[in-house]
């Protein structure tokens, strides 16, 4: 078994149609950090081409535009899963400070009524900063005609004293700042 064959084992069905079970990330955690799901390049909701992510109207965060992590979606807090969506795009995680965070993978995804998407958490469930909580086939939902960006936000911004943005790296491409799963990207202080 090669290389490719051995990572694409860790992300596929197997033969009687269970998940595989994907590897944790691992990286230090503080509670009032939120973390990078996926690897990719930064960029400011602002620049999200999406009615309702720049108008802060689901939080205030960043949005990823994924490169080279095989389409895992890491849990960017350890806490609980407060929501998710039959479509398998969206998910909510409440940390144990009371941080809710939004991973919104895609944009009009929604609309491929979960094709692509592969969910490993269930409501209810407590997960671990690092968990792989979710994957989804970049190339179908390009084929379909929607962008990619893994949108993180924190949902309820209003209980915090102010939210800083610390995703800025100064590894840079094309001008954008580069994350890989596990870097900080926001920090909730309270008042």
């Amino acid at each position: 078994m090669g290389l490719f064959d051995l990572i694409r084992s860790k992300t596929s069905s197997s033969d009687d149609g269970t998940k595989a079970t994907l590897a944790e990330a691992s990286f230090a955690t503080r509670p009032d950090t939120v973390y990078a799901p996926v690897s990719g390049m930064l960029v400011s909701l602002q620049e999200v081409k999406d009615e309702v992510l720049p108008v802060g109207l689901l939080g205030d965060g960043y949005g990823i535009l994924p490169m080279s992590n095989n389409g895992i979606v890491y849990a960017p807090v350890s806490g609980v899963i407060g929501a998710t969506t039959v479509t398998n795009h969206s998910i909510v995680i409440k940390a144990d400070d009371g941080m809710e965070v939004l991973i919104h993978i895609g944009i009009g995804t929604v609309n491929m009524g979960g094709k692509g998407f592969a969910r490993f958490v269930e409501q209810g469930e407590t997960v671990r900063a690092g968990q792989p909580i979710v994957t989804f086939n970049d190339d179908s939902i390009k084929k379909a005609g929607y962008e990619d960006v893994v949108c993180c936000t924190i949902s309820n911004p209003d209980e915090f004293a102010r939210i800083d943005h610390v995703g800025d790296t100064s590894t840079l491409l094309d001008g954008r700042p580069l994350v890989k799963i596990g870097d900080p990207l926001l920090v909730a202080r309270r008042a």
